[in-house]
């Protein structure tokens, strides 16, 4: 079996290239990196350091190939010898990848090729209705739209951004965490699900996208902030703080009894999850950046990404959002500092943002909490803060 993936860069090779070599599928990434496409064709495999766990390791990620995606050919040969593909390219990048995939959906439909499906390993709420949109008229007919399964994933692999390479050192050589489980919409294939170990099928899926984004990506967030306010480089310094590890759980711990309440599901394997999580922020063999995690703040702060979208599902779910809102209140003092907002327009700056008024609760709430980071409180009178603040929400909701 061919499996091609759009995007050789950390998902793409350290998560799903390596899920697909090691089920026995020949792997063709499409990607425009030429550096990477040559080294790769050039030796067929590539090394992939596991770090963190009770080994290190390095394992050899074989039957790889790739191909220039500015060679429309040459992809769209690899799209129509696929049996199944992946979009690993991050989620402003995939506007760029229809043009190639568009034209292979086109391709197998006229050849009556049967269904492709596509991995959707992106950072994105709703990933599958946006590249649907895009494919559709005047790109494809709804007919040949028909021929492809748009398939949500929640890709919870921490892989940060590699290093530049030293001198003589393998370009391709990635580091990953062990953990390798991927979660994917059994409800969204097309035909049957191939059988590929570490990939879970599960539905209803939007539990698990949720999941990911409103616990796993908004504590990360959270944690990233807090830990540049404090000047710390990485996330592993950041949440060894004890004051940043509170202001993480009481986050997590609103979101995942939203969810717990929002899906039926018991709270206790959601808690659970939260504490292995902050395990896992912890790996200081990974290196990941407070930098790389808490970048792009503008889209972490819109209302359907992980700290607003989070904040008002606590608020639908009877409760009140207050370690979250502290967290997005760091995440705002990050944004007006790098792009010299003036203190007077804060809240307008807030609610551009997220999308929401002035008077909205969360909007109060996270100003309120702005105004002790801005004051220059320590993370102490800070978490003190919050308490006071959830204790006198608390109060009210009942």
């Amino acid at each position: 079996m061919n499996a091609v993936i759009f995007g050789a860069g950390n998902i793409g090779r350290g998560f799903i290239g390596a899920l697909f070599s090691g089920a026995g599928l020949n792997v063709t990434f499409i990607d425009v990196a030429k550096p990477i496409v040559e080294r790769m064709n050039a030796d067929g495999c590539y090394p992939l350091h596991i770090v963190g766990g009770e080994e290190e390791k390095i394992i050899t990620v074989k039957n790889v190939c790739a191909v220039d995606g500015n060679d429309r050919d040459a992809a769209l040969e690899a799209l129509l010898n696929a049996d199944i593909a992946a979009t690993c390219v991050g989620a402003k990048a995939i506007k760029y990848i229809i043009p190639n995939l568009s034209a292979g959906i086109k391709a197998r439909h006229a050849k009556g090729l049967k269904p492709l499906n596509l991995l959707i390993c992106e950072n994105m709420m709703d990933a599958d209705k946006y590249i649907r949109d895009e494919l559709l008229a005047p790109v494809l007919t709804a007919e040949e739209i028909e021929d492809i399964g748009l398939v949500e994933t929640s890709v919870g692999r921490m892989v940060p951004v590699p290093k530049p390479s030293a001198e003589g050192e393998n370009p391709l050589k990635i580091a990953v965490e062990e953990y390798g489980v991927l979660p994917v919409d059994r409800a969204a294939f097309k035909g049957e699900v191939p059988e590929i170990k570490n990939m879970v099928p599960f539905a209803p899926f939007h539990y698990y996208i949720e999941r990911k984004l409103f616990i796993h990506n908004m504590g990360h967030a959270v944690c990233a902030y807090f830990g540049s306010l404090l000047g710390h480089e990485y996330i592993c310094d950041s949440i060894a703080d004890p004051y940043v590890r509170l202001l993480v759980q009481g986050a997590m711990l609103e979101s995942a009894e939203a969810l717990s309440s929002k899906y039926s599901v018991p709270v206790k394997p959601l808690l659970n999850h939260a504490s292995d999580l902050i395990r896992r922020f912890g790996n200081r063999a990974l290196g990941d950046t407070c930098a790389r995690v808490g970048g792009d703040i503008p889209r972490k702060l819109s209302n359907s990404d992980r700290l607003t979208g989070a904040a008002l599902q606590v608020l639908e779910g009877g409760n009140f959002p207050v370690f979250i809102c502290t967290g997005s209140a760091a995440a705002l003092y990050c944004y007006v500092k790098e792009n010299a907002v003036e203190e007077k327009d804060v809240t307008e700056t807030l609610c551009s943002l997220t999308g929401l008024s002035a008077d909205h609760e969360i909007t109060q709430c996270t100003v309120k909490m702005y105004a002790h980071i801005a004051a220059g409180e320590t993370l102490s009178e800070i978490l003190s803060a919050a308490d006071t603040e959830l204790h006198e929400k608390l109060g009210m909701i009942v």
